[in-house]
């Protein structure tokens, strides 16, 4: 049996990347504008980077990436949650990379 039904609207690999990395990032800029949103971006990210919160801040980005997820697996359109993922898995190494240097 096919569990993963390509026929379906929305279930293609690309399309989880997609959300798997926009998600994260938009999620970025709102807690930029909601919590320094009278400093530049540049002042914010070294600010992030000066005081060691930028793993932290862009770990906790990664986490909305759980609802799309579960809604498209859900939905039966597997291989849009692989693409989430995915990204997921990618921006995950990106941070334990950072996190060593």
């Amino acid at each position: 049996m096919n569990y993963d039904n390509k026929n379906l609207f929305f279930n293609k690999l690309w399309h989880g990347i997609l959300i798997g990395f926009l998600l994260p990032m938009i999620i970025f800029v709102f807690y930029y504008l909601y919590r320094f949103g009278q400093y530049s971006f540049p002042e914010y990210l070294s600010f992030l980077f000066e005081s060691k919160k930028f793993v932290g801040v862009l770990s906790i980005s990664v986490l909305p990436n759980l609802a799309p997820f579960f809604l498209l697996v859900n939905t039966d359109r597997l291989s849009s949650g692989r693409g989430v993922l995915t990204a997921t898995i990618i921006i995950g190494v990106a941070i334990f990379i950072i996190k060593l240097f």
